[in-house]
């Protein structure tokens, strides 16, 4: 019986030479994509790396998407992009656990390695976990906790790695991508909108599709590391996400009627004299508007909010305009002309403009175009009534 032992280690020491896949590690490395939920920060979904050690006994997570919220300067570092995240590591049952609370799904793919690769994968993150390596500046497109993982293995194998395709070389853009995820949030979309420059129209590459944690798990299933496939397995950990059901365009909606409205109110001899009052708050609004835009681009490291287009229609000026309006001054004809016919240049150049202006602007352009024009033709105006305010 001896020599059929022997045997049957010659055999298993062949093929483990053979196909290094064949020989069992003690290492089991996969990678968690883990669905989307009802907030905002979990409309995305989320990616982490699971570690089994066979040896130690050990299942833990790694995960690239942890922040201090406690950080008393929290909104200010966030705000201007300044916020650091860092990795960290979690045993597998306190991770699932938050996930099976939130009713979002979790599926694992196993990754197809040798006991040297995942060796290399395991001391990556051991060596990454440290405290001076484990911080890093988030950037939601191109450096999160779903492209930390896309570079760990591009870092660790090379181009021993090629990734699976995920769309079409440069066909969708990050906008496109974002608004499917967003589809529901229309508030939240809106505004991320209005602050996102041309940046995020450009077409993405395949590297760069795999952002997401969805995109990462469909190109990382036809991927290859020394031309075997990646992954072994995938593996459902829990059930799938909430239902989705279509909403309301809010915004929208808000804006056409307000446009309507404002438009009726024009044609009113009684009541148009009032729209003084609406276009003080109006164009401040939009005044404020448009230097919240200036910050993000000059204020911030956020690179997607720089040279925003939006700056056209929501103009800074438009603050001094606001105090101009009650004060019957004559520059106010002449900056609602020059205003106009920047937002009727602008709307020209959309036609040929990278970042095209969302469908729930165009009643607020309209609506501007419609306040100017009554400036821009004389300027004499109803009075401004403090009283009215009283």
């Amino acid at each position: 019986m001896n020599w059929i032992r022997f045997v049957s280690l010659l055999f298993f020491l062949c093929c483990a030479w053979i196909y290094p896949s064949f020989a069992q590690s003690s290492l089991r490395i996969s990678v968690f994509t883990c669905g989307t939920g009802e907030d905002l920060y979990a409309s995305y979904g989320h990616s982490a790396i699971r570690v089994i050690d066979s040896m130690k006994q050990t299942d833990i997570v790694y995960n690239y998407g942890t922040f201090n919220f406690g950080d008393p300067d929290f909104y200010i570092k966030f705000t201007r992009g300044k916020l650091p995240y860092y990795l960290a590591s979690d045993d597998y049952e306190s991770f699932i656990r938050t996930y099976e609370y939130e009713k979002r799904s979790v599926y694992e793919q196993v990754l197809n390695l040798s006991e040297a690769d995942a060796q290399i994968i395991h001391r990556f993150l051991i060596e990454n976990l440290k405290p001076e390596n484990r911080e890093y500046r988030y950037d939601f497109l191109f450096d999160n906790c779903t492209t930390r993982i896309r570079d760990l293995l591009q870092h660790c194998f090379g181009k021993r790695v090629e990734f699976g395709q995920v769309f079409a070389e440069d066909s969708v853009s990050f906008r496109t991508v974002l608004d499917y995820y967003e589809r529901n949030l229309h508030w939240e979309r809106f505004g991320i909108n209005l602050l996102m420059s041309h940046q995020v129209d450009q077409k993405m590459n395949k590297s760069q599709s795999l952002f997401l944690p969805d995109y990462l798990m469909k190109g990382l299933s036809t991927s290859t590391l020394d031309g075997h496939p990646l992954i072994r397995e995938t593996l459902q950990i829990l059930p799938g996400d909430l239902p989705f059901s279509q909403t309301a365009n809010q915004p929208k909606q808000i804006f056409w009627v307000l446009c309507v409205i404002i438009i009726l109110i024009s044609f009113s001899p009684k009541l148009k004299k009032f729209l003084v009052y609406f276009d003080v708050l109006f164009f401040m609004i939009l005044g404020l508007l448009g230097c919240f835009m200036l910050f993000m681009w000059f204020g911030t490291e956020h690179q997607v909010c720089a040279w925003n287009r939006n700056l056209f229609w929501a103009f800074p000026l438009h603050l001094i305009f606001a105090i101009l309006i009650p004060l019957q001054s004559p520059k106010v004809a002449l900056y609602a002309r020059y205003s106009s016919w920047l937002i009727i240049i602008s709307l020209i150049y959309s036609l040929f403009a990278e970042q095209p202006y969302m469908s729930e602007i165009t009643p607020l352009i309209f609506l501007i175009l419609v306040r100017l024009s009554s400036y821009s033709k004389s300027v004499r105006m109803a009075s401004f009534n403090p009283k009215f305010f009283r």
